[in-house]
């Protein structure tokens, strides 16, 4: 014998050890009766009343079942229950195959994995791979969020959920719930992805008892559940509406437990009459209705002066803008470094020309949502154009970016599949 032999012996013993293990056959543990027959070439036995058999750590239990012992497969009817490990799957009836190791329902099943419950229409088990695929209407919960989808695959091992066809992740936590076509969930990372559509609504109730629906949708939506504050973000085409407020942007935040939403990407906002622009935009949700609008580089704010002379637009720009709010109406607008404002004036209605002011800090103030005074402080600088001057003429007095946007997104644009 060679040096080489034993080494070589011993690899075999193992190989055919673990294909031993691999191709162990269905085991029966229980039945109240047993009924021996063959058919064809093959060798089955009926068993009736409290039947359990076992492969490995899967424990199959029914009323009936019948075993095909040399496919090494098994039918079982009626209170079917499916153990593997922490994994229970119940369903009223299904094939298990010894060989593939895994059971097969076309009936509806409900599923149990410690932390969460499954239903379905249909579905199957590989006790192998630890992967389950669910079929038709179903229906997550967990102790924090509910899933509906028309189908899903779970991979146990690694805790990963797939779901696609109409599907809507709800948090109980604080009521927000994502819709899409597509859905990846990674437990251990905390991370969700939703693609094809996806929407974010929150549905909240204000403090004078109004409904505000807070609506977020882009190309792709993730959620981050990796710290104290839960995540949102939106790429690509965002779009969001919540109340008197919409918004586009190239990328979106929202902090669900801090009620902010950071847009970022060539923003734009509108709150009613008025128009934000900027680097970078952060909206404040305080008690349930909106509070103040932070705008940080390149901050720009348009508002029609007025409904008549549809031309003429207000305007304030600067490097930082924040606009406050107060019972759901503008109160004021704080412009900061290198402040400018573009205001047109009216006597009894009748224009009257525009005045151009800058300085360190520019302050609007507004009454019912209209201008009703400005300040300015520190190095003050002004002109006034008289209106024979301004009108017909306005373009050549709009202040260096003026940018006015038409294509506000409205709720009813959004996708409807949250109603």
């Amino acid at each position: 014998m060679t040096k080489h032999t034993l080494p070589y012996v011993s690899l075999v013993i193992l190989l055919f050890a673990a294909l031993a293990r691999a191709q162990q056959p269905v085991k029966l543990v229980h039945a109240d009766s047993l009924i021996g027959y063959t058919r064809g070439s093959d060798s089955y036995r009926e068993l009736i009343g409290h039947v359990k058999l076992e492969q490995d750590s899967t424990t199959l239990s029914c009323d009936r079942a019948v075993q095909n012992l040399t496919q090494d497969n098994v039918v079982l009817y009626g209170n079917v229950r499916v153990k593997d490990d922490t994994l229970t799957l119940l369903t009223s009836h299904a094939n298990y195959s010894g060989k593939t190791k895994t059971v097969k329902s076309d009936s509806a099943v409900y599923l149990n994995d410690t932390r969460r419950t499954l239903t379905a229409d249909r579905g199957d088990y590989d006790s192998e791979t630890k992967v389950a695929y669910f079929y038709g209407h179903v229906f997550v919960r967990d102790s924090s969020s509910q899933l509906s989808s028309d189908t899903l695959v779970y991979y146990r091992n690694d805790d990963r959920t797939f779901a696609d066809g109409d599907v809507r992740i709800k948090s109980l936590d604080n009521n927000v719930t994502v819709y899409g076509g597509h859905f990846e969930d990674y437990g251990k990372r905390k991370y969700s992805l939703v693609t094809v559509t996806p929407l974010l609504v929150q549905i909240d109730t204000s403090s004078d008892g109004s409904i505000d629906t807070l609506m977020i949708t882009g190309k792709t939506m993730e959620a981050y559940r990796d710290s104290a504050s839960e995540r949102f973000i939106a790429h690509d085409s965002v779009e969001i509406v919540r109340g008197s407020l919409s918004a586009r942007c190239g990328y979106g935040i929202y902090f669900s437990s801090d009620s902010l939403v950071v847009l970022q990407k060539n923003p734009v906002v509108w709150y009613e009459d008025n128009q934000l622009t900027g680097d970078s935009v952060a909206v404040y949700i305080r008690n349930k209705n909106l509070s103040r609008v932070d705008v940080i580089g390149a901050a720009f704010a348009i508002s029609q002066s007025d409904s008549i002379h549809v031309d003429r637009f207000n305007q304030l720009k600067g490097k930082r803008l924040t606009m406050f709010l107060h019972d759901r109406k503008v109160s004021r607008i704080i412009v900061e470094s290198n402040a400018t404002s573009l205001y047109y004036l009216y006597d009894k209605d009748k224009p009257n020309g525009a005045n151009k002011v800058s300085g360190d800090r520019v302050v609007m103030y507004f009454t019912d949502g209209k201008i009703d005074k400005i300040s300015v402080i520190s190095g003050v600088e002004g002109d006034y154009y008289p209106e024979n001057m301004v009108k017909d003429n306005f373009g050549t007095y709009n202040l260096a970016g003026f940018a006015y946007y038409k294509n506000r997104p409205l709720k009813d644009s959004l996708p409807d599949v949250w109603k």
